[in-house]
C-alpha cells in the first residue's frame, strides 16, 4: 500500500480505465463497436497501441519520481535520461532486513504489476461485454469476468512477495535457452494478435478472437516486462527510455490538437480517443509531480485542490453552457384550440374512412439505437404512405433521449417539406456513396457522435471549468453542430443553416392562416421533453400552451418559464432536442440565465428526458384525454369513426431481475433501475398493441467478407445493437433488416386502403 502512494497517478488512470470499460453502458458498447468497425483494420491496432503506451508509462515513470533521479534531470537531459540511478543506492545485501529487502523489491515489482493489471483489465472487459450481451462461446462457459480479473490480481500479487519472486526466477532460469524462449514467445503472440485481426468478420463470434488478442497483449507485456534486461542488452537505455517518454508527450500534443480541432476526433473511435485523453491527463498529472519535486512542493496536490475550489466557486456561475437563445415570432395557441383545429381541418376527410387512425407517438431513449429506430419508422410510414401519414394521421410526437432525437430529425424535414409545397424523401438514391444502407437515416446515424463529446468532457470542458479562460463550444453544442452537419447533407442543402438550426417554434409559423384555410392541415405536434434539474420536474418544450388543462397539470411549460424571464424568446430545434438528451456526463445539462427573479445568480438547469419518463408516454397520456375531450365536445358526429392509437417505439429488452443486494448496496441498486421500472409502467398504461419494437435481427456479411454461398444460413449473423452515441454499419443494417419484419405491423397501424 505505501508503494501504491508512489504509482497514484497509475492507480487512477488504471481505476477509470476500469469504470469506463466495466461499469458504464455506452463505453462498454464501444468495445462491441471496437469489433465492427468499418476501418477495423485501424482502428484496433489504434487501440492496442494506445493500451502498451499506457503499460510501458506505468512501468517506468514512476521511475522518475525517486530522489537520486529527479535531482539530476534537466531540461537539456530530459528525454535521454536513464531513470535507473535509484538501483545504485540501494542495499543490495540479500541477508538485510527482511522489510527492507520488500521495500526494495517492491519499487522494481509494483509499476510492473499495475501494467499489466491494466491490459488485463482490457482483455476481460471483453469477455464482461459479452456476458452483458449474452453472447455465450467457450470462453464465456470457462470464465468468469469477474472471478478472472479477481485470480489475475491474486496471480500478479505473488510477484510482490521476494522470496516466492526468487523461486520463480530460479525456476525460470532452469530452462534451457531463456532468451531464445523469450524471444520466441514474443514473435508468436505478436503474430497471433495480427492474425487473429485479419479473421474478423464482425460478428459477435468475433469478440472472442479480440479477447484472445487482448489477451496475447498482456502475456507479450508480462514476458517483456518481466524479462526487460533481454530487451535493454540489445537496445541503448537512452533510447528505450527516451522512446517511451516521446510516445508519452505524442499523445499529450496529439489530445491538445484534437481539442484545438474537434471534428478530427469523429474520425477515431471513441475508446481510442477515451484511452487518449485519460493517458494525457495521466501525462500531466505526470509533468506536475515531476516539477513538484525539483521545486520541493506537492504541485499535483496544489493543483487539484485550487482546481476543486475554482469549480466549486469562482466558476460556478459561469456561462459556458448556457443555451443560446433565439427570438420568436410565432405566437403560440391552446392545446385544445390546437387539437379543434386539427379535427377540423381533416374532417371530411375522417368522414371519407371506414376507420380513421389518429396516431400518437412515444420513443423510447437510448442512444443513436433509439434515434434511428424512431427515424427509419417514421421514414418508412411517410415513404409508404406518399406522406399521408405525416399530413393526415400523425397528431403527436413525444419521446425521451435518443428517441426524442429520432422524432425531432424526422419532423424537420416531413415539416419543412409540408411548408414548401414540395415532397420529402427519406430513401437514398441508388447511387449513394453507402449502397448497402436504404434510408439517409441510416448513414446520419452512421456518424460517430461520441469521440468530440468524451473528448471535450475530460478536455477543453474540464480545463473551462477550473479556469474559465477562453470561450469556446461547449461538447453539447459540439454534438449540435454535428447534427445540424449530418442532417443538412441530405435534407436540407437549399438552407443556410440547415433545418435542425431553425428556432423551435418557426415551424408553426402559419399556423393561424392554416386554420382559416381547409384545404391545408394543422400539422401534428412535436413535443420535446426534458427534466429541470433543480426540482427534478418534468418539462415540455410545446409548439402550444398547456398550463390550464387538466391532463398536464405539473408538467412545466419550457417557453412559458422561457419568456417569463427573457422576453420572446426561444431555442433552436437542435437546442431542445440536446437536452431532451443530455446523457450524463456525456453531455452537459442546458443551462438558462434566472433573470425573472431579482437579485439571484442562478440558472436553471435542463437535463435528459428519461431521468424522469424515458418514452415520453406521460405526456401522450395527456395528448390522449385532451383530445378525446375536444373530440367529444366539438366534433361528436366523428368519435366512431376516430381510432386513437399510441404508437411505442420501443427497443425489445428483457431486463434480468437483479440478485438480492446487500443492505449496502440496495439503495443504489433502487435508483438505478427506477427509471426502467416508471418506463415499462408508463408503457403498460399506454398499451402494447401498437409497440413496434428494436430486435436484434439476423442479416448477411458485407459483400466483400461474405462466402458467394449466400444462402447458407451459416453465414448470417445477428449483431448486438449498442447503447451509445456511435453505430456501425454492420449495426444499423441489421436495424433496417428488422424494419422490413415489421413493415407489415406498420402497414396496419395506418390502415392502408381502408377508403369506404
Amino acid at each position: 500500500m505505501g508503494e501504491l502512494l508512489n504509482n497514484v497517478i497509475s492507480v487512477a488512470f488504471i481505476l477509470a480505465i476500469y469504470l469506463a470499460l466495466w461499469h458504464f453502458p455506452q463505453t462498454i458498447d464501444l468495445l462491441l463497436i471496437l469489433n465492427q468497425a468499418d476501418a477495423f483494420m485501424f482502428e484496433v491496432p489504434l487501440y492496442f497501441t494506445l493500451l502498451m503506451t499506457s503499460a510501458f508509462l506505468i512501468w517506468n515513470i514512476p521511475k522518475y519520481f525517486y530522489y537520486h533521479n529527479y535531482k539530476d534531470i534537466t531540461w537539456s537531459n530530459f528525454l535521454r535520461f536513464v531513470p535507473n540511478q535509484h538501483y545504485r543506492h540501494q542495499y543490495r545485501n540479500t541477508n538485510g532486513r527482511y522489510s527492507y529487502v520488500v521495500k526494495i523489491h517492491m519499487r522494481k515489482i509494483v509499476p510492473r504489476i499495475l501494467a499489466v493489471l491494466l491490459l488485463c483489465i482490457s482483455a476481460l472487459s471483453i469477455l464482461n461485454a459479452m456476458e452483458l450481451f449474452d453472447l455465450r462461446n467457450t470462453y464465456t462457459d470457462v470464465l468468469n469476468p469477474d472471478n478472472t480479473l479477481l485470480l489475475c490480481i491474486l496471480v500478479l500479487l505473488l510477484f510482490s512477495e521476494p522470496r516466492i519472486y526468487k523461486l520463480l526466477q530460479i525456476v525460470f532460469f532452469k530452462i534451457p535457452k531463456t532468451n531464445l524462449i523469450v524471444f520466441l514467445v514474443s514473435i508468436a503472440l505478436l503474430a497471433l494478435i495480427i492474425s487473429l485481426g485479419t479473421l474478423n468478420t464482425q460478428t459477435e463470434k468475433d469478440l472472442g478472437n479480440l479477447f484472445l488478442s487482448n489477451c496475447a497483449l498482456a502475456l507479450f507485456f508480462l514476458s517483456l516486462s518481466f524479462n526487460s534486461y533481454i530487451v535493454l542488452q540489445k537496445v541503448s537505455k537512452n533510447i528505450f527510455y527516451g522512446s517511451i517518454l516521446s510516445a508519452g508527450f505524442m499523445v499529450l500534443i496529439s489530445f491538445i490538437v484534437l481539442n484545438f480541432i474537434p471534428k478530427w476526433a469523429s474520425l477515431i473511435n471513441p475508446l481510442s480517443i477515451l484511452v487518449l485523453s485519460l493517458l494525457s491527463l495521466f501525462m500531466f498529472s505526470f509533468i506536475l509531480i515531476l516539477l513538484g519535486k525539483k521545486l520541493k512542493l506537492p504541485l499535483l496536490s496544489i493543483v487539484l485542490i485550487l482546481s476543486f475550489l475554482s469549480a466549486e466557486y469562482l466558476t460556478k456561475n459561469s456561462d459556458h453552457y448556457h443555451l443560446e437563445l433565439r427570438t420568436a415570432s410565432t405566437e403560440r395557441m391552446a392545446m385544445d384550440n390546437y387539437m379543434f383545429y386539427w379535427l377540423k381541418t381533416r374532417k371530411k376527410l375522417i368522414e371519407s374512412k371506414e376507420v380513421f387512425p389518429v396516431l400518437i407517438v412515444s420513443a423510447e431513449g437510448g442512444g443513436s439505437r433509439a434515434g434511428l429506430w424512431s427515424f427509419l419508422i417514421h421514414s418508412y410510414l411517410y415513404e409508404r404512405t406518399n406522406g399521408k401519414y405525416f399530413e393526415d394521421n400523425l397528431l403527436s410526437l413525444s419521446g425521451a433521449s435518443g428517441g426524442g432525437v429520432g422524432n425531432g430529425m424526422f419532423f424537420a424535414e416531413a415539416r419543412d417539406a409540408q411548408l414548401n409545397n414540395r415532397d420529402a424523401r427519406f430513401l437514398q438514391q441508388k447511387d449513394s456513396k453507402f449502397p448497402q444502407l436504404q434510408y439517409k437515416a441510416s448513414v446520419i446515424y452512421r456518424e460517430n457522435f461520441l469521440s468530440e463529446a468524451i473528448l471535450s468532457l475530460l478536455g477543453r470542458d474540464l480545463f473551462k471549468s477550473v479556469t474559465n479562460l477562453f470561450n469556446f463550444r461547449n461538447r453539447g453544442q459540439l454534438l449540435e453542430d454535428q447534427w445540424k452537419r449530418s442532417h443538412k447533407t441530405f435534407f436540407d442543402a437549399r438552407e443556410e443553416e440547415g433545418l435542425l438550426s431553425k428556432e423551435f417554434l418557426s415551424f408553426y409559423e402559419q399556423i393561424t392562416s392554416t386554420t382559416q384555410n381547409k384545404d391545408r392541415k394543422v400539422p401534428p405536434l412535436l413535443l420535446v421533453n426534458t427534466t429541470h434539474t433543480q426540482t427534478g420536474n418534468y418539462n415540455i418544450i410545446s409548439p402550444v400552451k398547456y398550463d390550464h388543462l387538466r391532463p398536464l397539470n405539473g408538467m412545466n411549460d419550457f417557453i412559458t418559464k422561457l419568456q417569463s424571464g427573457h422576453t420572446n424568446a426561444s431555442i433552436d430545434l437542435s437546442t431542445a432536442l440536446r437536452i431532451n438528451a443530455s446523457f450524463p456526463f456525456i453531455t452537459p445539462v442546458g443551462e438558462i440565465e434566472n433573470s425573472g427573479i431579482s437579485n439571484q445568480e442562478w440558472s436553471d438547469q435542463y437535463a435528459d428526458a428519461g431521468y424522469y419518463d424515458n418514452i415520453g408516454g406521460t405526456v401522450s397520456i395527456g395528448v390522449e384525454e385532451i383530445f378525446k375531450k375536444v373530440l367529444r365536445d366539438s366534433f361528436p358526429e366523428l368519435m366512431d369513426k376516430v381510432q386513437i392509437k399510441h404508437v411505442l417505439l420501443v427497443n425489445d429488452e428483457e431486463r434480468k431481475i437483479a440478485k438480492t443486494e446487500s443492505q449496502l448496496a440496495a439503495p443504489l441498486t433502487t435508483l438505478r433501475n427506477v427509471r426502467y421500472g416508471h418506463t415499462q409502467e408508463i408503457v403498460q398504461k399506454l398499451g402494447e398493441r401498437y409497440a413496434v419494437k428494436l430486435k436484434q435481427t439476423t442479416i448477411l456479411p458485407l459483400k466483400n467478407i461474405a462466402p458467394k454461398k449466400k444462402n447458407n444460413d451459416n453465414l448470417r449473423i445477428k449483431p448486438v445493437l449498442p447503447l451509445g452515441r456511435y453505430l456501425s454499419t454492420i449495426a444499423i443494417r441489421s436495424m433496417e433488416a428488422r424494419l422490413k419484419e415489421v413493415a407489415p405491423q406498420l402497414d396496419k397501424i395506418v390502415e392502408l386502403n381502408n377508403d369506404k
